[in-house]
């Protein structure tokens, strides 16, 4: 799959999902992008962050509590719209990694 067919997988997942989404699908998500996601300092509180980005710190996200929680839909929707912002970028990552 090309780096621009992974990121459309991931958009669309995420568009569909603006009302309900597990934590661990958003994990899954992330992690086809490159991004690693580490825990917080609270509960279910997570560290976004992705070395294959130039300027990109980091972004957060919370899970909530209990096993494989739902994300709020707010947080679905700040994410969505932080790849949109990283296209191109991301795009281009993805695909030297598939050539690498």
């Amino acid at each position: 799959m090309s780096g621009r067919d992974q990121f459309t997988a991931v958009i669309h997942t995420l568009e569909s999902s603006k009302v309900s989404m597990r934590c661990q699908d958003m994990l899954s998500a992330l992690a086809r992008l490159g991004f690693e996601v580490r825990d917080g300092g609270k509960q279910g509180h997570k560290v976004v962050t992705h070395a294959g980005l130039p300027g990109f710190l980091s972004a957060s996200f919370t899970c909530g509590h209990g096993r494989n929680p739902e994300i709020k839909p707010a947080y679905v929707s700040k994410l969505r719209k932080l790849l949109l912002t990283y296209e191109s970028e991301l795009v281009s990552f993805l695909e030297k990694t598939d050539e690498g």
